[in-house]
């Protein structure tokens, strides 16, 4: 039987992320996914786009503030209250951790910046 070792609670929320992998100092690419599971300390994304093992990348999620709340982020209550309402992107450095046919594991950074959405203006 296996054993569970993540430490962090892994949340199945289907988010809309972007990876961002660069090949060479000038070949890069941005590789549209949904993170099918996450935690504050990584997530798996679903692709059939290869990564090597140990590669950097660069994952912003789209998420609302009660799924930020969830992941329990380090926020303050004063920002946490300032974003009420919002959605949000989470912009987060990684680690290519796993590599299976449909999609890599990852493990991020813990330097993220956390950016609100505007909202849409209707046309005038």
């Amino acid at each position: 039987m296996s054993e569970e070792r993540r430490e962090q609670e892994r949340f199945f929320l289907n988010l809309q992320a972007k990876i961002s992998y660069r090949h060479t100092e000038d070949n890069s690419e941005v590789i549209d996914t949904v993170a099918a599971n996450i935690s504050s300390g990584g997530a798996y994304l679903t692709t059939s786009h290869p990564f090597p093992l140990a590669a950097k990348v660069k994952i912003e999620f789209n998420l609302s503030v009660e799924d930020l709340k969830k992941l329990k982020f380090i926020l303050s209550m004063e920002s946490l209250k300032k974003l009420t309402g919002s959605n949000l992107w989470v912009s987060t450095n990684a680690i290519v951790i796993r590599q299976q046919e449909n999609g890599v594991g990852v493990i991020f950074d813990t330097d993220y910046q956390i950016i609100p959405m505007k909202p849409a203006t209707p046309d005038q």
